[in-house]
């Protein structure tokens, strides 16, 4: 009979999120996830498999995570959509800068690491990504449909380019570039988009 687990898989998988997240694939061993979780090299693999399968896990989890955070920041009525596309556009200039440890999106780090030879991750990575793109896809429609952004405008390269513009923000912000200056940047970005003469004179009288 097989012994029973000694350790709870999903504190595992959490731990070796922030292990992949700090070493990156590379640099990231199973005597690197063994040491921040407690569990030994022998019970990793008989769990999870050899550090791609643990790095998938760990992969996924974060996707899962990012995807409600996602949807908790930009869901709602109408009438607000465009408060949250400006909430997450002038966010995503400090969501590194915010971090004591500068970790940025797990997704965006590994689509320049590994999503171009490794064909199970480009599938979760593009995954998010397009998810993302259709949730903001989503708020942007939301908002046109409450007169805020032009009816007319094209929702899906709108989400595509806010997401594009996080993503950025994200690499800016890892490379040293000032929180002033990203959060000028991203209030541009926002006063740039196809924007309503009614909304713009209830921002501007507000």
């Amino acid at each position: 009979m097989a012994r029973p687990r000694k350790f709870d898989e999903q504190t595992v998988i959490e731990a070796a999120v922030r292990v992949f997240r700090t070493g990156g694939y590379t640099g990231t061993s199973l005597d690197d996830i063994s040491g921040a979780t407690g569990v030994g090299r022998g019970s990793l693999y008989a769990s999870f498999g050899d550090k791609h399968a643990v790095f998938m896990k760990a992969l996924r989890e974060y996707v899962r995570q990012a995807l409600v955070q996602t949807r908790e920041e930009l869901d709602g009525p109408d009438e607000t959509a465009v408060d949250r596309l400006h909430t997450w556009i002038v966010s995503g200039a400090g969501f590194v800068l915010r971090d004591d440890e500068r970790f940025g999106c797990m997704a965006g780090k590994f689509a320049l690491e590994v999503a171009d030879h490794d064909a199970a991750a480009h599938e979760v990575i593009l995954g998010v990504f397009s998810e993302q793109q259709r949730i903001l896809t989503e708020c942007v429609a939301a908002a046109q449909r409450h007169g805020d952004i032009d009816a007319e405008a094209d929702g899906c390269a709108i989400a595509c380019m806010i997401l594009s513009l996080n993503r950025g923000m994200d690499v800016m912000a890892k490379g040293g570039v000032d929180q002033g200056v990203l959060d000028a940047a991203a209030e541009q970005a926002f006063r740039g988009l196809p924007l309503t003469k009614a909304y713009r004179s209830r921002r501007k009288s507000s």
